[in-house]
């Protein structure tokens, strides 16, 4: 059953009241199911509320928790896109979570409509995810996100929400300095997370040796058949052996599929969806696939 999006002036009242623990615990078991934050979520999320809440994976699991988001890319229809569009020009848009890329929001027509939704008053806050491609010291730096130092000029009372699981101390100093932060509150963790751990049983052999088995395939066919159910990512180091593992795999009466940046964009988006819903049981991919709940085997 679809549930309908939880009031929140129903737990806070007016903008004066404290945001307390319990209210947030409220909303977050409402919305996502957890009985309590982790590490410094509570923390951040208190910071955003005191002065003021892998793209298209994110928003298909949002909407399933009742929350209206979208997001907004050059692999849709112009249709869908000017849909969205029309909501946030509306007089009370339907959307309380939108995706975009950095690129998107640089461009002169992207930015105008921000600029107008901030003088509406209906822009609270902007996050940007994978901060650390902000900073030039950072491992992924990307240009285009040097461009969202515009925002704090154009939009300068909106939250800006920088989020890096990488963020050594001399790149939170540049995305700081980037995005023209001024008394940035700080939040950080160690990277180690008890909640993430390998596991590796040497009791029922799950290591083996690629170049010491007299046939690697058969193995690795044999193990995925008896894996049951469970989705698994096997990790290659080329695309051409994805693409020639996926194809016998597959003649072998296994479900599977390749994935991996020779593919274009809308294939890619196809077996990542196949996969998350079930319809295929194998990923055979390069080792930029990210990692989840899943069995992963390297070949």
């Amino acid at each position: 059953m679809k549930k309908s999006p939880l009031p929140v002036q129903t737990f806070f009242g007016t903008e004066k009241q404290l945001y307390v623990k319990e209210n947030l615990v409220k909303l977050l078991r409402w919305h996502f199911g957890h009985s309590d934050f982790r590490g410094k979520q509570l923390e951040a999320i208190e910071a955003v509320l005191s002065v003021a809440s892998t793209q298209e994976n994110q928003v298909m699991a949002l909407k399933e928790k009742g929350i209206a988001a979208e997001y907004l890319s050059s692999t849709q229809t112009g249709q869908i896109r000017e849909k969205f569009h029309e909501d946030l020009d509306s007089g009370k848009p339907s959307l309380r979570l939108l995706y975009v890329t950095p690129e998107l929001v640089a461009t002169p027509g992207f930015m105008s409509k921000l600029t107008k939704l901030y003088a509406r008053g209906l822009l609270n806050l902007i996050a940007i995810d994978e901060a650390h491609c902000i900073s030039t010291w950072g491992h992924d730096f990307r240009p285009s996100y040097r461009k969202l130092s515009s925002l704090r000029n154009r939009l300068p009372d909106v939250l800006i929400l920088a989020l890096t699981t990488t963020g050594v101390p001399k790149v939170q100093k540049d995305v700081i300095e980037s995005l023209c932060l001024q008394h940035a509150l700080v939040l950080w963790s160690s990277f180690n997370r008890p909640n993430i751990f390998y596991e590796v049983d040497l009791t029922c052999n799950a290591v083996r040796y690629k170049d010491l088995l007299d046939d690697a395939y058969s193995d690795l066919s044999n193990l995925l058949k008896s894996s049951g159910d469970v989705g698994v990512i096997v990790y290659c180091l080329e695309r051409t052996m994805c693409d020639d593992l996926s194809a016998r795999l597959s003649k072998n009466g296994i479900s599977c599929a390749a994935y991996h940046a020779g593919l274009n964009s809308k294939l890619r988006s196809s077996v990542l969806d196949d996969w998350i819903s079930s319809r295929i049981q194998v990923v055979v991919a390069t080792v930029a696939f990210g990692y989840g709940h899943l069995l992963n085997f390297y070949y």
